[in-house]
């Protein structure tokens, strides 16, 4: 009975450190997918109507893209504009925002 409760004890540890790592690469990944759509590397999912306006693909819609303006002939990157930011990408990879511009911040003096 004493190997078995060393034993649950010893998984239950290993999967929560599992789940930090797993947490971790998850931030990682996110910080360098916004660097790059800053950087204009990578592009959001999604169109451009007739109008020349850009709206996310389904995918890549969350719902802070609620929040913002819809698209004119006048403003036709307004989606676009949002799905480059900090706010929409912690969103896209399920992570805080202050998480991800912690981590950017971070990969930005490692390359410096």
């Amino acid at each position: 009975m004493r190997f078995e409760d060393e034993w649950r004890k010893q998984t239950e540890r290993l999967d929560k450190i599992r789940q930090k790592r797993r947490e971790e690469m998850k931030i990682k990944e996110a910080a360098k997918e916004y660097i790059a759509r800053q950087g204009r590397y990578t592009h959001p999912d999604g169109k451009f109507d007739r109008g020349g306006r850009w709206y996310p693909s389904d995918k890549e819609a969350r719902d802070c893209c609620a929040r913002i303006r819809y698209p004119s002939r006048g403003y036709p990157y307004s989606y676009l504009v949002h799905c480059r930011s900090a706010q929409h990408v912690a969103e896209l990879f399920g992570v805080s925002r202050g998480e991800l511009l912690a981590e950017v911040k971070k990969i930005r003096k490692e390359e410096a």
